[in-house]
Order: C-alpha cells, then sequence, then structure tokens
C-alpha cells in the first residue's frame, strides 16, 4: 500500500485482505519516537530542560507531521510542557519523573532525575564574633544531603541572622558581625533548612567606635569657618530687625 493513497482507494484494493490492510495502514503511522536527549538531570529547583522528539517510521522515514501530546509521569517532580513535538520540562521538587511523548499508540519515555537538597547539617552550633575594626565575616560548616540521603557539593548556601543590628548573612555561608548581642542564624540550602546562635561582642579599638556628640556642634561652626562667615551671619540678622 502507498501511504500516500486515500483511504477508500485503500479499501478497495484490500476489500479481500482486511488484515493486510490494517498491517499497511499502521505502517504509514509512526513506528518508534526518538527523543533528544534521551534522558535529563536538573539540579535545581526551576531548572529547564528543552526536549525534541521526532516520529519515525519502521523504515525511518521522519513523520514531521505527527505531532506529540506531551506528558509528565509526576507533576510534583518535574512538569511537561510541550506544543507540537518541542517540549520544556522544569524541575519542581526531588525526585524522578518520566516525560512522556505519544502519537497515536506509540509512546516515548525520557527519564527524568531531580536532584534537591532536602536536609542539612550545620556547625558550629554556637559561635562567638567579635566585631572588629575592619568587617571580617565568619564562614559556617555546611553539608548539605539531597531526599535520597546522598550528600552534595557545590549548592548555594544562604544565611540570614533574625536580629540584623547583632550581624548579617549572605549567599556564601557566611556571617558577618555588626554589633554587639544574641542573635539566631538561619541557614538554608534549597529546602534543606539549619540554624546557629551567635553572639557578638564588641572588640573595635576606641578610635573605630562610634562617639556620642556632645553639646551643640553649631557653637564651634565659627571657629570652623572663620570671622568672614561671622560677619555674614551679622549683617543678615541685623536686616531683619524692625
Amino acid at each position: 500500500m502507498n501511504c500516500s493513497s486515500s483511504p477508500s482507494r485503500a479499501r478497495r484494493r484490500a476489500a479481500a485482505t482486511l488484515p493486510l490492510f490494517a498491517l499497511a495502514l499502521a505502517a504509514c503511522g509512526p513506528a518508534r519516537i526518538e527523543t533528544d536527549p534521551p534522558s535529563a538531570q536538573l539540579f535545581g529547583r526551576g531548572q529547564k530542560v528543552k526536549l525534541h522528539a521526532i516520529p519515525r517510521t519502521q523504515n525511518g522515514r521522519a513523520l514531521a507531521d505527527r505531532l506529540c501530546t506531551w506528558s509528565s509521569s509526576d507533576e510534583k517532580v518535574a512538569s511537561v510542557v510541550g506544543a507540537h513535538n518541542e517540549a520544556t520540562v522544569t524541575a519542581i521538587g526531588h525526585g524522578r519523573a518520566v516525560a512522556r511523548c505519544t502519537v497515536g499508540q506509540v509512546t516515548a519515555e525520557v527519564p527524568i532525575a531531580v536532584t534537591l537538597v532536602t536536609r542539612i547539617e550545620v556547625s558550629p552550633k554556637q559561635l562567638e564574633l567579635r566585631v572588629l575594626d575592619e568587617p571580617l565575616p565568619s564562614a559556617l560548616v555546611v553539608r548539605a544531603f539531597d531526599g535520597d540521603g546522598r550528600e552534595v557539593q557545590g549548592r548555594l548556601v544562604a544565611t540570614r541572622c533574625v536580629d540584623e543590628n547583632v550581624c548579617r548573612g549572605d549567599g556564601r555561608g557566611q556571617i558577618w558581625p555588626l554589633g554587639p548581642g544574641n542573635s539566631r542564624v538561619v541557614v538554608q540550602v534549597d529546602d534543606g533548612e539549619g540554624e546557629a546562635q551567635v553572639r557578638v561582642v564588641d572588640a573595635r579599638s576606641a578610635a573605630a567606635r562610634p562617639h556620642a556628640v556632645s553639646g551643640n556642634p553649631m557653637e564651634h561652626l565659627d571657629d570652623l569657618v572663620g570671622e568672614p562667615a561671622r560677619g555674614e551671619r551679622r549683617r543678615k540678622a541685623g536686616s531683619h530687625d524692625p
């Protein structure tokens, strides 16, 4: 059977051989679907990967007009949104899922692995920091583990001080002391969260510490700007006398 001939003509030719006709029709559709890439691994929530599918006949001919219906085996792990034979996979949560392209009775599956940190260990749990003349941060030791219990390296470690008058965090697992006091520090890597307690003492030199202002600073202005300024102020004051 010629795949380009009309169904009515095909029926007339195959009226006496329906089983052969059914096989011929099937040969016109896709026998398999190739995907690129064949699998994908994502390492952060919101990370995306593009998939491309090519339906092919049994003899390998591409069927560009046969379009995929895309789906995900687990939307909590990865979403799959596609138009025609292109799709975008987005990481949602830790785990494994399958992105599927279905054309008629043929389905191709693309394994998707999403690795997210779900647990962290922070040390030390308590630390004392000193405010020095030059700002100097202290780094926490943070170990991160994914949902399968495997240790994960190279992830962003975010720190945050609950009392930002005492200290500040950053995106590198460090704590910056600002002023004397105590604060809780929250540490986060992906979905994993931990904490530490920080005590900050003021160890700045006398010259580096802020000085309280006493009296009226304007009383010393004349000494700074000189006699010309004093004369100008007297002239302006006299112009307002009744």
